[in-house]
């Protein structure tokens, strides 16, 4: 215990105790874990450690009533640096905290691809700031709720989470959004045919292809089967592009 007291005081968390033990003895204990362990982890670690620390102390005093999402970013950023227990951890910690635990096997059940942009966002948004954090928490809970409400209409609801999360992350840009969701609507295989219509053509399945990841579960499914038919229409009838996709694009509009 003198240890741990010592490593808490050394890193100046003595003035944030009881806001961080409010939360909870989880938080607690990693905390006092990954305190100890800095004291193991050599000089270089050790200050960026402390820069974190101070950060969050400074946090908690501001905003004390914010302290769960604070917390939680410390918790990351710090478990990433000791890195003692390897980056799973860091992953487990992220979904856990976003309430993912009860889900993860529906989501496995998708495949590996979206399963693995889903631990890549939890992961981003633990370095994201507080404002992020709490948005996209709103945006997992919804789709626990959905989830648990709708496994076998999973797929769906999967792909419109990842895809508003990434537009709220938004570290790799809205370059990946618009790839996500092209990808996830099949369009993969047409897109030289429709992008040989001209730029006006593509940016307008772009911008629909988008705005169908916020659409909700009901119209994405509508959209999909509109897609569907294109997409086997332009592989039928590559050299009548043009009417396939105007109509597509007028059915989608609506």
């Amino acid at each position: 215990k003198d240890l741990v007291d010592f490593a808490l005081n050394s890193l100046g968390l003595g003035q944030v105790i009881d806001t961080i033990q409010a939360l909870g003895t989880d938080y607690w204990n990693q905390i006092k874990q990954i305190a100890t362990q800095l004291l193991f982890a050599g000089q270089q670690i050790w200050q960026q450690a402390t820069v974190v620390f101070q950060q969050l102390v400074a946090d908690l005093q501001n905003h004390a009533t914010d302290a769960l999402p604070l917390v939680v970013q410390a918790i990351g950023q710090l478990t990433a640096l000791v890195g003692q227990s390897g980056k799973r951890d860091l992953v487990d910690f992220a979904l856990n905290s976003l309430g993912l635990g009860q889900v993860i096997d529906t989501i496995q059940a998708l495949g590996t691809d979206y399963w693995n942009q889903i631990k890549q966002i939890a992961t981003q948004l633990l370095f994201a700031g507080q404002q992020i954090w709490q948005q996209a928490t709103v945006v997992f809970q919804q789709l626990v709720a959905d989830l648990q409400n709708h496994a076998t209409d999973a797929l769906p609801l999967v792909v419109q989470a990842i895809g508003q999360l990434t537009a709220l992350v938004g570290q790799s840009g809205k370059r990946d959004l618009v790839d996500f969701a092209l990808n996830s609507l099949g369009l993969g295989q047409v897109i030289d045919t429709i992008q040989a219509l001209g730029t006006d053509y593509w940016n307008q399945i772009k911008q629909i292809a988008t705005q169908l990841l916020f659409a909700g579960q009901q119209i994405w499914q509508q959209a999909t089967v509109v897609f569907q038919q294109l997409v086997a229409d332009l592989q039928n009838h590559a050299t009548d592009a043009l009417p396939l996709v105007v109509q597509a694009i007028g059915q989608l509009t609506a």
